[in-house]
């Protein structure tokens, strides 16, 4: 890995969203080349400890724990879960960070953000970018695909030997969220992207059939792909307790999928910025046997 030589020990990184999937491993990634972080938790004590990595206790509706958070911060990755409040809480963050002097925000955004976005998620990350494009500071937009990671909260089913959806014959090029964070890590260290927006893909789009004869041949037990219609899909979301927004806006997901067109393209970028090729679904299969594991 290149030296980087944009980078210096007394130069504060401030990140959200340190405790989740992308989140801890940008930390961890961070953490392992000398970075200087400020992270935001709920709940500091029970959160990792990291060489370099401090932790501020709050969240994103207290702007005092964000002023706490961003005071002598350069940059700021900006990261929140997908939840009812995420316009209001990332417009707090991004306030907050302008506020303290922040010079430039990396923002996880989603695929497809946009105001003609079907799905109420991409709407709500389209319209927090406009924000942060008009704040004046820096940016850099992370537009990543679906995550590999979500078939981990299909685990039970996948057990089961089901792999459920209302995706049909959709290809989807699955990027899996270590490689997000390792984007994020380069842009945040090394810069040089400000004013890009970044579509983050794994190497190959895969139709959910595929997806479950990889699982199928690596777990070692059979796993069917069962298609569903938009209504069965509905139903097992409300079953299992997603609320109706998120529900909605994975319906618009499904559908997206099976139109095809710009949803089932590849991008190169990550490949670009870490100067390696995105992990495949039969990687993150293989990492995550144990989970899969009957």
């Amino acid at each position: 890995m290149n030296e980087d030589k944009n980078m210096s020990n007394d130069r504060v990184i401030a990140v959200t969203g340190g405790t989740g999937t992308v989140g801890s491993e940008l930390l961890r990634l961070l953490a392992a080349r000398g970075a200087k972080v400020r992270a935001l938790s709920r709940h500091p004590g029970k959160a990792p400890r990291l060489p370099g990595v401090e932790w501020v206790a709050g969240d994103l509706a207290d702007k005092g724990s964000l002023g706490r958070l961003m005071s002598g911060a350069e940059s700021f990755f900006l990261l929140t879960g997908n939840m009812d409040n995420m316009v209001p809480a990332q417009l707090n963050a991004i306030d907050a960070a302008k506020q303290a002097g922040v010079r430039r925000v990396v923002k996880l955004s989603a695929l497809g953000a946009s105001i003609h976005s079907k799905s109420v998620i991409g709407l709500w990350h389209y319209l927090v970018e406009q924000a942060l494009e008009r704040s004046g500071m820096a940016w850099t937009l992370l537009r990543p695909h679906a995550y590999l990671q979500n078939f981990l909260g299909q685990v039970e089913d996948i057990r089961q030997g089901r792999l459920p959806s209302a995706a049909g014959d959709g290809l989807v090029p699955f990027v899996d969220t270590r490689d997000i964070a390792a984007v994020a890590a380069e842009v945040l260290i090394r810069g040089g992207w400000e004013g890009k927006k970044l579509v983050l893909t794994g190497p190959a789009g895969r139709t959910h059939d595929e997806v479950a004869k990889v699982l199928s041949a690596e777990l070692g037990y059979p796993v069917e792909h069962r298609r569903e219609s938009e209504d069965e899909a509905w139903a097992r979301l409300r079953k299992a307790g997603v609320p109706v927004w998120l529900a909605a806006g994975t319906l618009a997901l499904y559908a997206y999928w099976r139109h095809g067109g710009a949803t089932a393209k590849v991008s190169g970028v990550i490949e670009q910025i870490t100067g390696r090729p995105p992990r495949s679904l039969e990687e993150f299969v293989r990492d995550h046997k144990q989970q899969f594991a009957r």
